[in-house]
């Protein structure tokens, strides 16, 4: 059955609707400007931003806009305000949050209001049989898959005493569950574990008791704390070459530190590694409005094929509301014809009223179950090199 059929069925236009020729979609994002993930906060704005550019610039029947607003972190309220004040402003579609523990204090807000939520990098498993009416999909994959692929590497670095230090959230022990399962089904084992709360300062006793578990391989689960614990990690004497990452915090340790160096350090990053013209569009894009060049492009991707895919929906179903964008997402991101560019598929759908198209973008073949997960997604791996330079090295593909 076709996005188009469904649509039809399923909602009824209103003040946002009309024929294909005619239809405005205005966006909200609730993303990090502040905060301990603050650092992916550039990429993510980028990756919507480039993509409202593209849609509008595409010229295909609908005029997008985008209204940003800052998500800080788990200690503020800063999210739940942005939340309020989109939603007054009668947005349609949410891009975010980044944390999962953000999401969290939000989506019944978003949710229950009628608008769709798609987060580029919410990870937590919690989230995939959350009561959210199907309004919540993310474009990151669960945690399931990151903690899997990360277990495999350190398996293949034959490493067997692992010892994990995480983070108090729904981030860092949802990863945390996914990785010990990884690494016992391979056979190695967690030696030591210390959990932290998220507004900790001070890492020296949980990294002594990890330390003197002897491990051949330490994982840190964290968002900017990493900073504070890789230099209390190098006060050990630590071998960085044992040191495994997450998405939380890889890319927050540049170039421009010199207090640690973490040469050797790898760190998994759900998504693709950024193709270069894909990378040279978002960096002409920044430059162009006067903000400074990307230095990660982590969730830049499923930021962008997050906005595309919305505004595909919105063609399928013949109406900007949230519950028709909700109704034809899974269909424009599965089966049908296969394409890869908003103005190729907006094309398809505007040749054959009945076309069923198959967005696979930037980040990966998409592909939404029915929970709004994406069923089958890249996991990146990245390495550190004498003085904090990062190199993306392999990208993993799996399933869900």
């Amino acid at each position: 059955m076709s996005a188009l059929v469904l649509s039809g069925c399923a909602s009824t236009p209103d003040a946002d609707s009309g024929s294909a020729e005619d239809l405005t979609l205005k966006f909200g994002s609730i993303l990090p400007q502040t905060g301990s993930l603050a650092q992916l906060g550039p990429p993510e704005f980028a990756g919507v931003d480039l993509a409202i550019k593209e849609i509008n610039d595409a010229d295909a029947g609908i005029e997008v806009s985008v209204e940003h607003k800052d998500s800080g972190d788990t200690t503020t309220d800063i999210a739940t305000q942005s939340a309020t004040a989109l939603i007054a402003d009668n947005v349609s579609v949410i891009i975010g949050a980044a944390s999962s523990g953000v999401s969290k204090t939000f989506i019944d807000q978003v949710t229950q209001a009628g608008i769709v939520q798609i987060s580029p990098a919410n990870t937590s498993p919690d989230f995939t049989d959350y009561p959210d009416d199907g309004y919540y999909f993310r474009t990151a994959p669960s945690d399931v898959l990151q903690g899997k692929i990360l277990g495999n590497k350190i398996l293949e670095d034959g490493k067997t005493d692992v010892a994990v230090l995480y983070m108090n959230d729904a981030y860092g022990i949802g990863l945390y569950d996914n990785l010990k399962l990884s690494l016992e089904d391979g056979g190695a084992s967690i030696v030591g574990e210390q959990i932290f709360e998220p507004s900790a300062t001070d890492f020296t006793s949980a990294i002594q008791a990890l330390l003197a578990t002897s491990p051949d391989a330490l994982v840190v689960i964290s968002f900017n704390e990493i900073t504070t614990i890789a230099e209390q990690l190098a006060g050990q004497g630590f071998d960085f070459s044992t040191l495994y990452g997450t998405d939380g915090n890889y890319g927050i340790i540049g170039e421009a530190d010199t207090n640690v160096d973490i040469a050797g350090a790898q760190f998994t990053n759900p998504g693709v590694l950024a193709p270069e013209d894909f990378q040279t569009r978002l960096q002409d894009l920044v430059t162009e409005q006067g903000d400074p060049e990307l230095e990660v492009f982590s969730y830049a991707a499923e930021a962008y094929d997050a906005t595309v895919l919305s505004a595909l929906a919105a063609i399928a179903g013949g109406a900007t509301d949230g519950a028709t964008i909700r109704d034809n997402l899974k269909d424009v991101s599965e089966g049908g014809t296969e394409c890869t560019t908003f103005a190729d598929c907006a094309a398809l759908l505007a040749d054959d009223a009945s076309a069923d198209i198959d967005y696979n973008g930037v980040s990966g073949p998409i592909t939404f179950d029915d929970n709004g997960d994406p069923t089958e997604a890249y996991v990146s791996i990245f390495q550190y090199s004498t003085g904090n330079v990062s190199e993306g090295i392999d990208q993993v593909y799996g399933k869900l």
